[in-house]
């Protein structure tokens, strides 16, 4: 399997967010600042977090074998939701009380301008990888618009990277208001309530990244509009009657498993073993009918086969990542094709007779 492409993203947020935590920290010990502290909570998370992404990225790019055979694609969605559970209990649970205690028992700040060189710092750094993954993704979303892709169709890798720097962002913003108001009011109080408010912000990015990543791993649909091209590949084709059953899968964002039943235009096979079937007269009976039965039967079995691989090829030039495909045919296909085959048989049986 393909290297998803949001490795590169992911290995820009972790690296940021391993120097932001370690600034935030000293800025901590530095002012004794709740909000700081919650920050360098959030950004500690996120960096583990990262991490956690970045193995499951490494481990599903791997290739399948007898035990998975489509392969392991989906450790990067249990590794997300493993990565959302930390966002949820570290990042939002832990900031979160540190704010109320911070309410119920409030001690004075210590700021000072290294206070907000580090904000400072950090935002520019957190700015930039949140950049490079708005960047990411926009690279790949195609014609279609920006935040639509990153609903339906980005990695969750990805969109989990744009929300925790997005929130990264924004927490800084949160927290430099906090201090700020606490700084000059000589409250602490501003102080708490912006490190709940930025628990709260990383408990909201938690519950929608376990949402996607829970729907990924119980197998949701692929994007809208998929089906509806693979169905029109489908009835385009001259050998295909009618398609039924119709169902997909997303294994991961770049690899699609789709289904179908599909029902074969008898004419049109008949057509194709028509020079499969002998033109001597009672080929189909005798002693000859047993050969020409399996001569068309292997003729059936190719032609058969042989379109199932066309339409195959056909699906894949339009949806790429359609990487599994599964066409069941109809099991009423056989009489027709077989009273096809014998109207034929007749026809060809009788031309031989006259023409002797």
């Amino acid at each position: 399997m393909a290297t998803p492409s949001s490795l590169p993203a992911v290995i820009a947020a972790l690296a940021a967010n391993t120097l932001v935590t370690l600034l935030k920290f000293v800025a901590f010990f530095l002012s004794g600042s709740g909000a700081m502290l919650s920050e360098a909570i959030h950004s500690a998370a996120d960096t583990g977090n990262q991490l956690l992404l970045f193995i499951g990225l490494k481990r599903g790019a791997r290739q399948g074998d007898e035990e998975f055979p489509y392969g392991y694609g989906g450790e990067r969605f249990v590794f997300g939701l493993l990565s959302a559970a930390g966002i949820f209990f570290i990042g939002c649970g832990v900031t979160v009380y540190h704010g109320i205690e911070g309410l119920r028992h409030p001690h004075a700040t210590s700021v000072n301008v290294v206070t907000f060189v580090v904000l400072g710092l950090s935002f520019l750094i957190e700015g930039s990888a949140l950049l490079f993954a708005a960047r990411s993704i926009a690279a790949q979303r195609g014609s279609m618009p920006f935040f639509r892709y990153v609903r339906e169709k980005a990695d969750p890798a990805s969109v989990a990277i744009l929300l925790e720097d997005g929130a990264a962002v924004l927490g800084l913003l949160l927290a430099a208001i906090g201090i700020l108001a606490s700084y000059y009011t000589g409250s602490p109080v501003w102080d708490a309530i912006a490190s709940i408010l930025v628990g709260l912000l990383l408990g909201y990015v938690a519950i929608h990244l376990v949402t996607q990543n829970r729907d990924l791993l119980i197998g949701m649909a692929v994007p809208d509009g998929v089906e509806e091209t693979f169905v029109r590949v489908l009835r385009e084709r001259p050998s295909v009657r009618g398609v039924r059953d119709v169902k997909s899968r997303r294994i991961t964002p770049e690899v699609y498993k789709l289904k179908a039943e599909v029902t074969f235009d008898a004419a049109f096979l008949a057509a194709r073993l028509d020079q499969a079937l002998p033109a001597q007269p009672g080929a189909l009976s005798g002693a000859e009918r047993e050969r020409t039965l399996r001569v068309v039967a292997d003729g059936a079995l190719r032609a058969i086969s042989s379109e199932i691989d066309d339409i195959e090829v056909a699906v894949r030039a339009v949806i790429p990542e359609a990487r599994h495909i599964d066409i069941e045919v109809d099991h009423h296909i056989d009489e027709r094709i077989a009273d096809s085959i014998r109207e034929r048989a007749s026809l060809r049986a009788t031309s031989a007779e006259a023409s002797t």
